[in-house]
């Protein structure tokens, strides 16, 4: 009897272990499946789109599209508009990442572009939904978003529909052109005009850093500085308004050029570095702010300087050349007037 109650009770012992396994196994495999659905499912929009929606705004004389690039790990898709006049332009871009055979929203930005007239800029932009409707990799896309418009503050739901083709493949650059390997070792350069052993100019650059700004960036201002402005004057030909000018080709005088301290277009150009993953937008401003059209054409190019020594006025000039699309910089030639408040002229 002893020895049949044992055997039950190693029975029911094993029946229920069993069971008990059994009941695990079946609660992994559930949890397996739900991960599985849960990380796979990538269509989850609640409204209908067509491939009407491959327009993102509709005109009946000039409708915009929507256009978008992939690679092996983003898809990017963006809009381009015009905005005024000269020809500036206002692009919204949503980049995506590919993840587990779907997309996840990585960012979104607003690129201004100003062309010859205005200073180009990014901004990133606020996402507070988006959908996807059908995702075929790397050849449909559709869905739809919803974001801020950083500067209006307004809130809009655009539906997107694009199709890929092999030609839409575009890996993203990685050859950034920065300020450190541009112009860094070469400036500043420093200038001795009289050649008494102190420093009266330099032709160089300043620096600020923006923080306030999403993405923020770094911008350099190429100029020539004084090294004093109270005896070494950077001249400019006189006129009733500003901007003036501190950029002169041959023929020039230094008759009837001042000083001017405030209005004074200075830079001879600017370089924006933003931060990650914008640096692709590195750019130098090259545009009607600055002295585009002069260093670009066949002139010789001056800065008009003068000291003032024990008294007295010394008028000179700086021969310079400075290129943004190859980086080079280069004071050629220097000359001031040994004769004291005597003007020069160079034809």
């Amino acid at each position: 009897m002893y020895f049949r109650n044992i055997l039950f009770i190693l029975f029911f012992a094993l029946f229920f272990s069993c069971e008990s396994q059994n009941e695990k196994q079946d609660e992994i495999v559930e949890v397996i499946d739900e991960t599985i659905d849960e990380t796979i499912e990538c269509s989850n929009a609640t409204t209908i789109i067509t491939e009407d929606d491959a327009i993102a705004i509709p005109s009946d004389t000039n409708p915009v599209y929507w256009i978008g690039n992939y690679n092996s790990s983003l898809i990017q898709i963006n809009f381009t508009k015009e905005i005024g006049f000269d020809n500036a332009t206002e692009r919204l871009s949503f980049v995506f990442k590919k993840i587990n055979n779907c997309l996840e929203l990585d960012y979104a930005y607003k690129y201004y572009d100003g062309k010859l007239v205005d200073v180009s800029a990014i901004t990133e932009m606020e996402i507070y939904d988006f959908s996807i409707q059908d995702w075929d990799e790397d050849k449909k896309l559709s869905g739809d978003v919803t974001y801020k418009d950083p500067h209006n503050g307004q809130f809009y739901t655009r539906k997107f529909w694009l199709e890929f083709s092999s030609n839409d493949y575009i890996e993203e650059p990685t050859n950034f052109k920065l300020f450190s390997e541009c112009y860094l070792d070469k400036l500043p350069i420093e200038i001795d005009m009289n050649n008494d052993g102190n420093i009266d100019f330099n032709l160089s650059y300043t620096e600020i850093r923006n923080y306030g700004s999403k993405p923020a960036y770094t911008e350099y201002t190429f100029h020539l500085i004084s090294s004093n402005n109270d005896i070494n004057f950077i001249l400019s030909p006189k006129r009733n308004s500003s901007p003036y000018i501190v950029l002169f080709e041959t023929p020039f005088s230094s008759e009837d050029t001042k000083q001017y301290f405030n209005g004074v277009k200075k830079a001879l150009d600017v370089f924006y570095e933003f931060d990650a993953p914008y640096q692709k937008y590195n750019y130098f401003l090259n545009n009607n702010l600055t002295y585009r059209s002069k260093l670009k054409n066949n002139s010789e190019d001056y800065f008009v300087v003068s000291l003032t020594l024990n008294g007295n006025q010394y008028f000179g000039w700086i021969k310079f050349s400075f290129n943004t699309d190859n980086c080079s910089v280069e004071v050629l030639d220097t000359y001031l007037n040994p004769t004291p408040n005597q003007n020069i002229n160079v034809d």
